[in-house]
């Protein structure tokens, strides 16, 4: 319930232009850092092993508040946040970065196209569901061959991410979850 009272906020400082597009540079990088800080600290909480469908919920309604370049910022910085300081991302660093900027991307420029938010979630999940799954499997074969140092485990990731579409069901299912909260959100924010 408090991720509402900060979208409120959100609404109240963004609201200038259009919409909910921010019109100067302090209330953009105002939205950018509170998108950043819901992301980082939601994505953990609300997490099921191997979908960070609440990356898909931030990536959404940054598409419909903020312009492709400050939605891939906010998608990048998180993610590098997430790698310093998450124990169990660390291991799958490039998940999180090749996950989630393609649909920040994407779900930005949609919803510039059709001023609509279903847009948004079809450009999240292009870009997160599909892209983002389809590319992160080589990178991740060749990520956790390169890191393994003979450790059969990390190998045995390895060779099961080789089929591109190793990664798909996870992206696909958590771009679907979050684009149905993300929705209701703005839904709420919009009434």
């Amino acid at each position: 319930m408090e991720s509402f009272y900060f979208c409120e906020l959100l609404v109240h400082v963004s609201v200038r232009k259009g919409i909910f597009m921010a019109s100067n540079r302090v209330h953009r990088l105002t939205v950018l850092a509170i998108m950043i800080a819901l992301d980082f600290l939601l994505t953990p909480l609300f997490r099921i092993e191997g979908m960070a469908f609440m990356s898909s919920v931030m990536n959404i309604i940054a598409g419909t508040f903020m312009t492709p370049l400050y939605a891939v910022a906010m998608a990048f910085i998180v993610a590098i946040m997430r790698i310093l300081t998450q124990a169990g991302v660390a291991s799958v660093a490039p998940l999180a970065i090749i996950g989630s900027v393609p649909g920040a991307f994407l779900a930005t420029y949609f919803y510039r196209l059709t001023k609509k938010p279903i847009m948004s979630w079809f450009g999240e999940f292009l870009g997160t569901g599909i892209i983002g799954s389809l590319v992160s499997a080589p990178v991740m074969v060749w990520f956790w061959t390169f890191s393994a140092h003979g450790d059969e485990e990390v190998l045995s990731k390895a060779s099961q991410a080789q089929s591109l579409l190793f990664f798909t069901p996870r992206f696909v299912l958590a771009t679907l979850i979050g684009g149905a909260l993300a929705m209701a959100v703005l839904k709420g924010l919009k009434d």
